[in-house]
C-alpha cells in the first residue's frame, strides 16, 4: 500500500510537472457595429456589421518547453462574422453573403522559438502588412484605416495581408529595441495566384520612439505581367499627451505604381483614446487615386471591453469613367457605385476580448 502511495505520488508530480511546462489558450475577440455607408450615386446602406475596431476571432495558441532554451508553438486563429455567427476567412461576410463554416485563415503556424529568435511556419502577416498596420491607429479595421487605400493594382497578388505556404524568421526580442522578420512564401503551382512571395521588415522600438521599413516581391507568376512590388516605412513618437504616426507605401505593378501616405495621431481623451488620420492615395492613373479622413474615439469600459465611434470619408480621384472606386467601409454593398464618387460611412459598437 505504501508503495503504491509513493508511486502514484511520482506520477501526479511527474504530471504536475510535464502540464507546467506546456500551456494552450483559448482566445478571441466579438465586434459589432451600427454602420451606415453612403456610396455615392448608389444611396445609403444601414446594417449590422462585424469588424470596426478589432478584427471579430476565436483562436487556440499553445507553447512547450522543450528544454535548453528551446520550446514548440502553434496558433489556430479563425475570423467569424459576430453579426451572422458565419465562420469565415480573413475578412467578415458582406451582408448577403453565404454562410461558410469556421476556417484559420486569419493564422495558423508552428514555431521553434529559443535564444535565436523564432522560425514560423504555414499562414501567417506578411512583413509590409505588418509594418503598416502597426502604425494606423485604426488598426487596420473600421471605416477610416489605411487599408481602405491600398490596391494590387490588378495583379494577382494575395499577399497584401497575409501569405500561404509561408516560412519566417523572427530576430529575438533581446536585442536593445530591435525587431525584425524574413519571410519566404511558396507559390506551390497554383496557376493565377501571386502568392509567391519574398519579404523582410526591419525596426527599432524603445520608450517612445517606433521606426520600421518593409519591403516584398511577389514573383511574376500565372496570369502576371510582371513582379508586383511593396515597399513601405512609417514611424511614430509617443508624447505622452499625444502620439504621433506616419506611414508611406509604394506598390508597383508593370506600368501601374501607387504611393499611400498617412498621417495620424492619437490622444487619450478621459477613459478612453481619440483617433484621427489623413491617407492620401496618389496613383500613376486616377483609377488609384483617393483621399481618405478619419476619426473616431474608443471608450474602455474595462481591460477587455470597449465603446467605440468613428467616421471615414474617401474622395476618390478622376471620373465615373477612370476614376477611383475605393470605398469607407470593405467591399461596395450597395451596386451603382460609380467611378470618382465619395464615399463615407460611420459606426457605433461594441467590443469583448476574451
Amino acid at each position: 500500500m505504501k508503495k503504491s502511495l509513493l508511486a502514484l505520488a511520482a506520477l501526479t508530480a511527474f504530471a504536475g510537472a510535464a502540464s507546467a511546462q506546456s500551456s494552450v489558450t483559448l482566445f478571441g475577440i466579438v465586434d459589432v457595429a451600427l454602420t451606415s455607408q453612403t456610396n455615392g450615386s448608389a444611396g445609403t446602406v444601414k446594417s449590422l456589421s462585424t469588424d470596426g475596431i478589432n478584427s471579430s476571432r476565436i483562436g487556440f495558441r499553445g507553447i512547450e518547453d522543450l528544454g535548453g532554451g528551446l520550446r514548440a508553438g502553434f496558433w489556430l486563429e479563425g475570423g467569424f462574422g459576430a453579426d451572422t455567427g458565419c465562420g469565415n476567412g480573413s475578412v467578415g461576410s458582406p451582408t448577403g453573403a453565404s454562410c461558410s463554416g469556421q476556417t484559420w485563415q486569419r493564422r495558423s503556424t508552428v514555431s521553434l522559438i529559443g535564444n535565436f529568435g523564432e522560425v514560423r511556419l504555414g499562414r501567417d502577416y506578411t512583413p509590409t502588412f505588418n509594418n503598416i498596420a502597426t502604425f494606423d491607429p485604426f488598426g487596420y479595421n473600421g471605416v477610416a484605416h489605411v487599408g481602405n487605400l491600398r490596391s494590387s493594382l490588378g495583379s494577382t497578388a494575395t499577399t497584401l495581408v497575409r501569405a500561404n505556404n509561408s516560412v519566417a524568421y523572427f530576430l529575438p526580442s533581446t536585442i536593445g529595441g530591435l525587431y525584425g522578420q524574413l519571410q519566404i512564401a511558396a507559390s506551390e503551382g497554383v496557376a493565377g495566384q501571386g502568392n509567391k512571395n519574398l519579404s523582410g521588415r526591419l525596426g527599432y522600438a524603445a520608450g517612445p520612439i517606433n521606426v520600421g521599413f518593409a519591403y516584398a516581391k511577389n514573383d511574376k507568376i500565372g496570369t502576371m505581367i510582371d513582379d508586383y512590388k511593396t515597399m513601405n516605412f512609417g514611424a511614430s513618437y509617443d508624447f505622452g499627451v499625444v502620439k504621433l504616426s506616419g506611414a508611406y507605401e509604394k506598390n508597383d505593378y508593370s506600368s501601374l505604381s501607387q504611393k499611400v501616405t498617412m498621417l495620424a495621431l492619437q490622444a487619450p481623451l478621459g477613459q478612453g483614446v481619440f483617433k484621427a488620420s489623413y491617407v492620401r492615395s496618389a496613383g500613376s492613373v486616377d483609377t488609384y487615386t483617393a483621399n481618405q479622413f478619419g476619426i473616431g474615439y474608443v471608450y474602455d469600459l474595462s481591460k477587455r471591453t470597449a465603446l467605440y465611434t468613428q467616421y471615414g470619408r474617401v474622395s476618390n480621384g478622376g471620373n465615373s469613367s477612370v476614376g477611383g472606386s475605393f470605398t469607407a467601409f470593405g467591399a461596395n454593398a450597395n451596386p451603382g457605385f460609380l467611378k470618382g464618387e465619395t464615399s463615407s460611412a460611420y459606426q457605433f459598437g461594441i467590443r469583448h476580448s476574451f
